[in-house]
């Protein structure tokens, strides 16, 4: 039967089958929140008659739980799993791109191969995904020992912006796995295949290696490996029996042969030993034949092969993002009228004055618009007519506070807590001021950019200027062509991978994903790649994320008050009342500038867990702090009132 698409899906709505397997099927879909908030994804379902073979789901569910351990730039992410209408299913990152099938294809039709250096790259970049996944360790330490097994052209995606991706780790296999391959069967795609997975035999990393090696000759050669008949290719295959590339292409650097014929060696002893390994001669290959490709020479190579698909998709995704079904899912609500008003009042209220006086921190303030906007749609279904509107939203707008130092928790308030006079017309509200500066600082080249090599001087000069991309896209050329300064210059690559990050986290969240998790992978504890993260996945509504990444924060630097903050407020999201209050109590101890907004929060959550005098404390050191909370007065009148009530 044909379907109609597009189709709710639960909490997405099927927008377009992009293909259909064996096991699964593939669609590009939306997901849509409150407030606007929107997010393209790929959908990948578990063909419906398949459900009841046991061990194709037990396959789908392992696939999963797999793919989601898996977060690497050059790995597709997981950010969904579940069950729904008789069927398993997976959310992942929507990619706009081709897999290197479609653009050797494209590059025949077109006269336009891959260039030497192009070539390097995306295989660079499929050894890094490899390592990763490779070494990749459990919560406890112990080494997974993944193994992709279809490492193939289909496998492995190009995006138009120059990214490259390995998909599908659907018959990828951990060491730890209960169920295993049985012997003598043979997965993945024979062309693509080592010996010993061709013959059956039991695999490891290396295998991937002899697949990747196979791309790589594929696309240096312009010439299939592995081609003819099924069986004359799986015996070829077994016995390693190919024609060498110094035959078919005599005129490529000496060096490319020799990674060919090391990561193509039929003993496994006689490979490379690690995709590191192999990822380091890559590098090497570069800059002795003063290569040097980047992203954005792949993004041109892209764009001049697929012009006409770019200007289709785009214009797909226009006319699909207006689509509107009228249909909701299980988990989204509908705001009442009346609470819809109030609310557009507060953002309104709230936004134009953070745009014009946080321009720097625009992208993570803008985060937390959207995040409020739902935490507050929710707040509002659920609450009862009485209730306070509670200030938390005003994490978007922090009143100006005193500087102050901290007071215990639970003490009564003392002349330290007065605010400073405020010079304006009697009760006018007074205007958000800027936050004092973090303890992460912002974006600052490092105090070593002088000592720095002069070939990487563009690089921090683009970074000192804010041109993040450009920073980003500078060095990483030089890294391609001088790969020992990654320690040197890592402190100040990871600045310019985080300030990308921020600029695009709005309308590109999952590259600004990948940017920061980049800018981690050089320095784990960075503090502010930590924070943006966490901020990012708190406007997608990741909250477990988003809190871990706070309570990093937190573990880093004790003393930077906006992630506990923040991390109270989640915990209050979430119902975790008795958490977000002894978060909060944190808050306090710090005595931040807007210690108002602390004490008025932690009032609110002391009251829904029936600590009313301590409530009306808060809210009593509230009103010493500022005094025009016309918000705080009305809610402590009401509590003393009804605390009079027989």
């Amino acid at each position: 039967m044909t379907e109609i698409l597009p189709i709710r899906f639960g909490k997405y709505l099927l927008l377009e089958k992009i293909a259909i397997g064996g096991m699964a099927e593939l669609y590009r879909a939306r997901i849509t929140r409150t407030q606007g908030f929107e997010k393209i994804v790929v959908i990948k379902k578990l063909l419906p008659h398949l459900t009841d073979e046991v061990e194709l789901v037990k396959a789908f569910i392992h696939e999963a739980k797999l793919a989601a351990l898996l977060q690497h730039q050059n790995i597709v992410n997981i950010f969904d799993f579940g069950s729904m209408e008789g069927t398993y299913f997976i959310a992942m990152e929507h990619l706009f791109g081709k897999d290197l099938r479609l653009i050797a294809e494209r590059s025949r039709e077109k006269k336009l191969p891959l260039s030497l250096d192009h070539a390097l790259y995306i295989a660079a970049k499929i050894c890094e995904g490899l390592e990763y996944a490779h070494q990749l360790k459990d919560f406890q330490g112990n080494p997974l020992n993944i193994i992709h097994r279809d490492i193939s052209p289909q496998n492995i995606l190009v995006t138009y912006d120059g990214e490259v991706k390995i998909v599908d780790f659907g018959i990828a296999k951990a060491a730890g796995q209960n169920t295993k391959t049985r012997e003598g069967v043979i997965k993945g795609k024979v062309s693509y295949m080592s010996p010993e997975q061709a013959s059956g035999e039991a695999i490891d990393k290396r295998s991937d290696i002899f697949s990747a090696g196979i791309l790589l000759y594929e696309m240096v050669t312009g010439s299939r490996m592995f081609d003819g008949d099924a069986l004359q290719v799986l015996s070829r295959v077994r016995e390693a029996q190919f024609e060498p590339s110094d035959k078919v292409a005599s005129d490529l650097p000496p060096r490319v042969h020799e990674i060919l014929h090391r990561a193509l060696a039929k003993d496994p002893d006689k490979r490379y030993q690690s995709s590191g390994d192999m990822l380091l001669d890559l590098e090497e290959c570069l800059y002795e034949n003063d290569l040097r490709p980047t992203a954005r020479s792949v993004a041109q190579h892209m764009k001049a092969l697929f012009d006409k698909d770019i200007l289709n998709e785009e214009r797909f995704m226009r006319e699909t993002m207006q689509i509107d079904l009228h249909g909701h899912s299980g988990d989204e609500q509908e705001v009442e009228p009346h609470k819809t008003k109030v609310l557009e009042k507060t953002l309104k209220i709230s936004l134009p004055d953070i745009e014009g006086k946080f321009k720097k921190r625009r992208s993570r303030y803008a985060a937390f618009a959207a995040l409020v906007a739902v935490a507050l749609g929710l707040f509002f279904i659920f609450s009862y007519d009485n209730r306070p509107v509670s200030a938390l939203h005003k994490m978007l707008s922090l009143l100006p506070g005193t500087s102050v130092q901290s007071e215990g928790v639970g003490n009564p308030p003392s002349e330290k807590l007065l605010p400073a006079e405020r010079s304006m017309p009697q009760g006018q509200k007074p205007a958000p001021t800027p936050l004092p500066e973090l303890s992460v600082p912002e974006q600052k080249v490092p105090s070593s950019a002088q000592s720095m090599p002069p070939q990487v001087q563009p690089a921090l000069r683009a970074l000192e200027n804010e041109e993040f991309e450009a920073a980003v896209s500078l060095f990483e050329e030089r890294l391609s062509v001088e790969p020992g300064l990654r320690e040197t210059i890592s402190d100040a690559y990871g600045q310019a991978l985080v300030g990308q990050a921020v600029s695009m986290s709005e309308n590109a969240p999952e590259k600004a994903e990948a940017l920061l998790l980049r800018a981690l992978a050089l320095n784990p504890q960075n503090s502010r790649a930590h924070f943006e993260l966490a901020s990012l996945y708190a406007r997608q509504g990741d909250y477990a994320k988003a809190v871990v990444s706070y309570q990093k924060v937190a573990e880093l630097d004790p003393q930077f008050s906006e992630p506990l903050f923040n991390l109270a407020y989640i915990y209050y999201l979430q119902g975790d009342l008795a958490k977000a209050e002894e978060v909060y109590h944190r808050v306090v101890a710090l005595a931040p500038p807007y210690l108002d907004e602390v004490y008025f929060n932690l009032a609110v959550v002391q009251e829904e867990q029936g600590k009313r005098a301590q409530s009306i404390q808060s809210l009593e050191r509230t009103l010493a702090l500022n005094p025009d909370s016309q918000e705080a007065k009305n809610y402590l009148v009401r509590l003393k009132g009804e605390s009079k009530k027989p």
